[in-house]
């Protein structure tokens, strides 16, 4: 895992940092990651033996109740999976600015009700015609500083990216955002 220097520091504890590579962050306790309002993008665990086929699986998510945009879908696992609903492909944008907000809220609010203090993010809604990296990004400082003036039990918050390209991008994004540009 290849972490930038960059680290951002909300209210006494709280930091924010990027980092590339596969999987998540050492001692990572939640991970959030994108999901539509059918559940049919990303992680969704395992296959059981004998379980449904991802092809009934996913005509099962389409006659069901679509999720709410901005609101999470847990996953059990080591690290918990939060999945962050944020893509709805009925409408255009994908992805809105706010349905982001609102999802990264609820994992950092999420992570402080089940008193987690390491949380790793993906950039969630920056897809599928969503919102622009910036726009995510500013999003998540303004999450990280609502979640520390509430307080909360988060003290790292990594942003994952897949590769060393996208991890200089949004240092280069991140260091405009916090200098004003």
């Amino acid at each position: 895992m290849l972490h930038s220097r960059l680290r951002l520091t909300f209210g006494a504890s709280l930091e924010l940092g990027l980092c590339m590579g596969e999987g998540t962050p050492p001692e990572t306790q939640a991970l959030v990651v994108p999901q539509d309002v059918h559940l049919l993008l990303g992680e969704a665990g395992p296959l059981e033996e004998g379980g449904p086929t991802p092809k009934q699986a996913a005509h099962k998510a389409a006659e069901s109740e679509p999720r709410p945009p901005g609101s999470l879908v847990l996953v059990a696992g080591s690290p918990l999976l939060m999945q962050a609903v944020v893509y709805d492909f009925s409408r255009t944008p994908h992805a809105r600015a706010a349905d982001v907000y609102a999802a990264l809220v609820a994992s950092l609010e999420e992570g402080r009700t089940r008193h987690l203090a390491r949380l790793a993010v993906q950039p969630v809604g920056t897809a599928h015609t969503g919102v622009e990296p910036r726009t995510f990004l500013r999003l998540l400082l303004l999450a990280c500083s609502t979640a520390a003036e509430l307080g909360t039990s988060v003290e790292r918050l990594r942003v994952v990216l897949p590769s060393p390209a996208e991890l200089a991008r949004y240092e280069l994004l991140l260091r405009a955002l916090v200098n004003g540009s």
